[in-house]
């Protein structure tokens, strides 16, 4: 199975310079909790309603003045939609991350991947391949998303 096969064509996305305040406004427009970041056509990052929440509380600030660049990491991972589906459950898997911007071979986003989309197609979890079932690779994507490093505690 092929990411193009269950991402989500033409997410909402938002640019560099759009304010926090826009980005949840479209955020809740759209009714979700995930925008792709464009610098022209490329991703420059992913923005997600948790990164908005910290970062104001962070900064005392109001979302107007806030821009998305001061909030996204820079660090952009990202999948084709040529790519086979189980490979992108690895890079989500070794990334620890839930989605990934589906680009095209020219580098343009065509699409957002979610763990969340994968999860709900039936088909796809239920999809058996040379490698195996695809659930085994959903169940340990999962896994490895949500293992938290456990604080450390100072002697007493």
């Amino acid at each position: 199975m092929k990411v193009r096969d269950l991402m989500k064509s033409q997410p909402r996305t938002c640019t560099l310079d759009d304010d926090l305040g826009t980005c949840g406004r479209t955020m809740e427009e759209v009714g979700c909790g995930v925008l792709p970041v464009l610098d022209g056509r490329r991703v420059a990052g992913i923005l997600t309603d948790r990164d908005i929440c910290l970062a104001l509380a962070d900064r005392d600030a109001k979302p107007s003045g806030v821009k998305a660049k001061e909030v996204i990491s820079g660090q952009v991972f990202s999948c084709r939609d040529s790519e086979e589906l189980r490979s992108a459950l690895r890079t989500m898997r070794e990334r620890q991350v839930r989605r990934l911007p589906v680009v095209n071979e020219g580098g343009a986003l065509v699409g957002l991947l979610s763990l969340d989309d994968v999860v709900l197609e039936s088909r796809a979890v239920a999809a058996t391949t040379a490698d195996g079932p695809l659930f085994a690779d959903v169940a340990l994507t999962l896994k490895a998303i949500n293992q938290h490093p456990l604080p450390a505690v100072a002697a007493g």
